[in-house]
């Protein structure tokens, strides 16, 4: 065995193939992290054969390899005569003193005009069973659409946990084509680079130190007889000569849980370029920090999957500010007001989308309106998904988009097809590639009317999810025809024209965002992303990491979101507080809000829960966010939880649903000064107690307490050993700064 060690790890590599045979943490060495078989490889190769299929070639068809140790800790592997192609790998890991990382690195020379997509290397293989504590295990991945997944409980493959099963790794698995997700990889909807495996003992750490936005994509797969942590390093590897990859790969062992992972990373996020703190982007209007309200108003039909029918409660557009101004006046707030389901011929038909149903005229005066009380007005549009079949309302836009020459703009599949993305059920659409002009043009376009109507708060990019561009391997673009960096170059170009666009029309105060977080590198392109939080005993696998990571880069707002009935709203915005989400809800026909649990919309009647509530909620959470809690939940940093006790659960059930609940939801902040706090949050219809220790507190001061139910009070409280009892009003909310 070759044996390598970091200051906290301990690797070995097999002296014949550079295959990882085993990692352990220097401080639990007798817990191993890897499963080894013999039919792992040291890496595989994806590439496309002459008929354009994706095929896997791995590193145990290699005729030669050789290893080479050139100075102390560093080692590398070549790898040649592949079945005849006329290529060479070599793979290195290098440790340094008083490093914790393992680095690995990988070049390819390929000299036979391979057309390769991607290298998945190092190779690491796991035990769904490690030796600490029974059912501890859990995996990190900084992805999904809820901010982040902690999977636990049974992972093994074909467990009890239906949700956990892993998917088995094939190369289907790593493939970009119509059957996977358009925006799973990284930069995207996957919008940080690493992965953790840990259990009560400690855990394994896997990441990459990228600062240039080389596509990758990273799986958690089984992988006979274990499972698999895998990531692939895709794009720009077809060139006639030797290309190294332009980071490492790092590899350590760490103790804790996933914020001690989360710290890892986010301790070197924090010095890259694109960590720029709200505090000093110079392109966010005050309107976005005074924290609006998000409201949607839907003018054509209360569903998306369902009919198409002008709502005659929104219609004139003039008719909704009576219902809106209402809901302001009882939560002491501005709104922003999003349109949706405007599109002419049914929800999401882009770019046939105008003129509005309700007419034009009628809803740049209902925005003039809007922006003449002090709120802001914005929609959400459907990004580079163009639609051509909406089965809900009969269209069909095939001839349209043929005569604006849209074809020009699609993605290609590997084989040469139009990028068909098949929502059977709802609708169809072509994916339109960022990086032709056509696309970018038929955005602008639509982006440029909607400021000319008068809106601020625009999420063009609204499946594009995690602010992705989607994979096109067309040969006649202007761009490589392989997924690669130029997917990340012609995001910035396109949101750098919106910016620009914007501002030749004269508004300055345009804020831009996309759905489901945007990833990393996108951070300094926007000022806003749509976080749909699910609260965390809802019974998903969704942990607030995209918030520990990111709040203070950018404002989140959750307008949608998840909470079971009949408190659904409470529920859904209390989360909303504590993660450091701007509220909202869907307005309804009768001026109250929706207070339905829904993916996406539904019907208004019959009526859930109770508005009043609803409101008061978001009045209390305001008054905090706007106030007292400003330099935390606006422009603070998200901390580990502190220590509350005496929380009270809530049980109830509903729709043949069962409910267990925290009474209170808790989170902890710093802001951007270095200062501390806690903010806690009753969703329930009676005041709340509960015992708060945090050692972060300067126990030799006196802390503020402010707090708002029916009104907003101060005081102070002591930061006893015992630690603080504190009463939360009934939907109501209180920080400790």
């Amino acid at each position: 065995m070759i044996k390598l060690e970091t200051t906290n790890s301990l690797f070995e590599f097999d002296e014949d193939t550079f295959r990882i045979c085993s990692v352990r943490s220097k401080n639990v060495p007798e817990q191993e992290f890897i499963k080894f078989d013999e039919t792992h490889p040291t890496f595989e190769i994806g590439y496309y054969d002459s008929k354009k299929r994706y095929r896997l070639l791995s590193s145990l068809s290699a005729d030669k390899i050789k290893i080479e140790n050139p100075s102390h800790g560093f080692y590398t592997a070549t790898f040649s005569g592949f079945d005849g192609k006329d290529f060479t790998v070599e793979c290195s890991v290098s440790v340094q003193p008083g490093d914790r990382f393992a680095r690995f690195g990988v070049s390819i020379e390929n000299r036979c005009g391979l057309r390769i997509a991607d290298i998945q290397y190092p190779f690491i293989v796991c035990p769904y069973k490690l030796n600490g504590e029974e059912r501890t295990e859990a995996v990190i991945v900084p992805q999904g659409y809820g901010s982040g997944r902690l999977m636990t409980g049974d992972l093994e493959f074909g467990g009890n946990n239906q949700m956990n099963r892993m998917r088995p790794d094939s190369y289907q698995a790593w493939e970009f084509c119509p059957q996977e997700d358009m925006c799973g990889h990284y930069p995207g909807l996957m919008y940080a680079q690493f992965l953790a495996y840990y259990n009560n003992k400690a855990g394994l750490y896997l990441a990459c130190d990228d600062t240039n936005a080389n596509v990758k994509k990273f799986r958690v797969l089984h992988r006979r007889p274990g499972m698999r942590l895998g990531v692939s390093h895709v794009g720009d590897w077809n060139i006639e000569n030797k290309r190294a990859l332009e980071y490492n790969t790092l590899l350590t062992a760490f103790e804790g849980d996933w914020y001690d992972a989360a710290d890892i990373y986010r301790d070197w996020s924090m010095n890259q370029e694109w960590f720029i703190p709200l505090t000093k982007k110079d392109n966010v209007p005050e309107w976005l920090t005074d924290s609006p309200a998000y409201i949607t108003v839907r003018s054509g039909g209360q569903l998306d999957m369902g009919d198409v029918t002008e709502i005659q409660e929104f219609v004139p557009y003039e008719k909704c500010l009576p219902l809106l101004q209402n809901i302001a006046d009882r939560i002491n707030a501005p709104l922003c007001i999003v349109f949706m389901g405007w599109e002419r011929a049914g929800s999401w038909v882009y770019p046939d989308c105008f003129p509005p149903i309700g007419g034009e005229e009628s809803i740049k005066t209902a925005i003039a309106m809007i922006r003449a009380r002090g709120w802001q007005a914005g929609s959400f549009c459907s990004g580079t998904r163009w639609c051509y079949d909406q089965v809900w309302s009969g269209y069909d836009g095939r001839d349209y988009l043929d005569s604006i020459n849209a074809e020009e703009g699609y993605c290609k599949t590997a084989d040469g097809h139009d990028w068909i993305d098949n929502w059977r059920n709802f609708r169809m659409n072509y994916a339109g590639c960022l990086g032709t002009e056509k696309t970018r043009e038929m955005g602008l376009g639509i982006v440029g009317r909607l400021i000319d109507w008068g809106m601020e708060a625009l999420q063009f990019l609204d499946q594009n999810n995690g602010s992705a561009t989607f994979p096109c391997f067309a040969d006649n673009h202007a761009h490589p025809d392989m997924p690669g960096k130029w997917m990340h170059e012609s995001m910035v170009k396109f949101a750098n024209d919106m910016h620009g666009l914007a501002k030749t029309k004269g508004e300055y105060n345009v804020v831009h965002s996309a759905e489901a977080g945007l990833n990393e590198v996108c951070l300094p392109l926007f000022q806003q992303t749509e976080l749909r939080v699910y609260p965390s005993d809802y019974g998903t696998d969704t942990i607030p990491m995209y918030q520990y990571l990111f709040h203070e880069c950018v404002i989140l707002q959750g307008m949608m979101g998840f909470g079971p009935e009949p408190y659904h709203l409470v529920i859904k915005n209390a989360t909303n507080f504590v993660l450091g989400g701007i509220p909202g809800g869907v307005l309804t026909g009768d001026g109250t809000l929706l207070n339905k649990d829904t993916l996406n919309w539904a019907l208004w009647e019959p009526k859930v829960g109770n508005n009043d509530d609803a409101l008061k909620m978001i009045r209390a959470i305001l008054a905090i966010r706007r106030g007292a809690g400003k330099d935390f939940l606006v422009f603070g940093r998200m901390m580990r939880p502190a220590e509350v006790d005496g929380i009270e659960r809530v049980k109830w059930s509903y729709g043949g649903r069962d409910n267990d609940y925290a009474a209170v939801f808790h989170s902890a902040w710093q802001s951007q000064d270095g200062r501390h706090a806690v903010t806690l949050v009753n969703w329930t219809d009676k005041e709340r107690c509960v015992t708060v220790g945090d050692s972060r507190f300067d126990s030799s001061q006196k802390l503020k307490l402010t707090s708002c139910g029916e009104e907003t009070t101060e005081e102070f409280v002591c930061n006893n050993p015992d630690g603080m009892n504190i009463s939360i009003p009934a939907l109501g909310c209180a920080i400790i700064t």
